[in-house]
C-alpha cells in the first residue's frame, strides 16, 4: 500500500525553502572547488574559466534570490532558475577542460559536482512544473501539440519515492535530503477543497479525490490555477515490454479534472509500527476503532473481517487506520 506520509514529507523536502537555499550551497562549494583548482593550475584567468566560476556564483545567487521569493510565495524564479542547470552543464562541460584538468578532477568535476547540482534541480523543477504550468494547460491544450495536456510533468504516481531513494542512495557523500525520523503524522483536511481550474487558496501539498491509485499528491501555489490529476494508464514497465525494443522513461498518463484537499501535519510523529492501515472495500484486518485520514470525518469500529466502508470519495478509496481496540 502507499505511503502518504513518507510521499508527502518529501513533496514537502523538495518545494521547502531550505531545499532551494542547499542547492545555492551546492553551486557554491562547485564554485569553491573549481577556483581552486583553477588558481592551482594558473588558469584562473585564462578566458572561458573565469566564465566558468562566474557562473556558479550567479546561479548560487540566483536560488538564493529564488528561495526568497519563494517564501513570500512567488515560486516563478526557483522554477526558472532550477530548469536552466542542465542547459548550463551542458555548455561548460562542452568546454576543453581536459587541456588542463586531470581525468581524475574531470570525472569529478563531471560525474560528481554537476551530478549533485542536477539532483538537487531536477527535483525542484518536477516538483513545481504542474504547479505552475498544468492548470493552464488542462484547461486551455497547445492547439499545436493537444496531447502534451496529458502528461505529468512532476511525479507520476509515486516516483517521488523511487526519485528521493535512488539519489540519496547513489552519492558517497550524503545529500542535504534528510526526513524527520519519526515522519510526521499527514491527514487530509477536507474542510477545504479546490476544483481543477479554480484559484489555488493555500500554498503546499494536496491529494486528489481520485485517490492515489495510479495517481500522486502534488504541490500547488496559492493564486495558481489548480491543476488536474494525472492518472498513471500505462507504466514505464508496461511500455518497455510493447516498445519492440525502445527505452522510455516516463509512463504514459492521462489528466483528469478532480478536487483536491490540502495534506497537512497532524502535528504529531509517524508511529510506523502502529500505522495498520486499510482501504475501504478491504476486509478489515483488526477488530477495532478506526480513524479515516481526512480532517473532520467520523471515527467508526469494525469487526476482523467486516468490510471496510468508503465515505464517497469521487474517484478514489478511502484510507482507513486503526486507532484502538475501543
Amino acid at each position: 500500500m502507499r505511503n502518504m506520509h513518507l510521499e508527502a514529507a518529501i513533496w514537502t523536502l523538495f518545494t521547502s525553502i531550505e531545499f532551494y537555499e542547499e542547492a545555492a550551497r551546492e553551486c557554491e562549494r562547485t564554485m569553491d572547488w573549481f577556483g581552486t583548482l583553477a588558481i592551482a593550475r594558473r588558469v584562473a584567468n585564462f578566458g572561458r574559466n573565469n566564465q566558468i566560476y562566474d557562473t556558479f556564483k550567479k546561479r548560487a545567487a540566483d536560488f538564493r534570490r529564488g528561495a526568497e521569493l519563494a517564501r513570500l510565495g512567488d515560486y516563478e524564479l526557483i522554477w526558472r532558475i532550477s530548469d536552466s542547470i542542465r542547459g548550463d552543464a551542458r555548455g561548460i562541460m562542452e568546454q576543453p577542460l581536459p587541456s588542463w584538468m586531470t581525468n581524475v578532477e574531470y570525472q569529478e568535476f563531471g560525474e560528481v559536482r554537476w551530478s549533485r547540482l542536477l539532483a538537487y534541480a531536477s527535483q525542484i523543477t518536477r516538483a513545481l512544473n504542474n504547479a505552475m504550468t498544468a492548470g493552464e494547460s488542462f484547461l486551455h491544450p497547445d492547439p499545436d501539440c493537444p496531447e502534451r495536456s496529458d502528461d505529468d510533468d512532476g511525479f507520476p504516481g509515486d516516483s517521488i519515492v523511487e526519485a528521493y531513494s535512488d539519489n540519496v542512495q547513489w552519492y558517497k557523500e550524503p545529500l542535504f535530503w534528510t526526513l524527520p525520523d519519526p515522519l510526521p503524522e499527514y491527514v487530509i483536511d477536507k474542510s477545504v477543497s479546490c476544483r481543477t481550474g479554480d484559484e489555488v487558496p493555500w500554498t503546499g501539498v494536496w491529494y486528489p479525490d481520485t485517490g492515489l491509485d495510479g495517481c500522486s499528491l502534488t504541490f500547488a501555489i496559492k493564486g495558481m490555477l489548480m491543476q488536474p490529476v494525472f492518472r498513471v494508464v500505462k507504466t514505464i514497465e508496461e511500455r518497455n515490454r510493447e516498445s519492440g525494443g525502445a527505452i522510455f522513461g516516463s509512463p504514459v498518463t492521462v489528466a483528469v479534472a478532480t478536487t483536491w484537499h490540502p495534506v497537512i501535519s497532524s502535528g504529531h510523529p509517524l508511529n510506523e509500527e502502529a500505522d495498520l492501515r486499510a482501504k475501504a472495500g478491504e476486509p478489515c484486518p483488526k477488530a477495532g476503532v478506526w480513524q479515516p485520514m481526512e480532517v473532520g470525518a467520523s471515527d467508526r469500529r469494525y469487526e476482523a473481517g467486516e468490510i471496510m466502508g468508503s465515505l464517497g470519495t469521487a474517484y478514489g478509496y478511502t484510507v482507513w487506520r486503526w486507532k484502538s481496540e475501543r
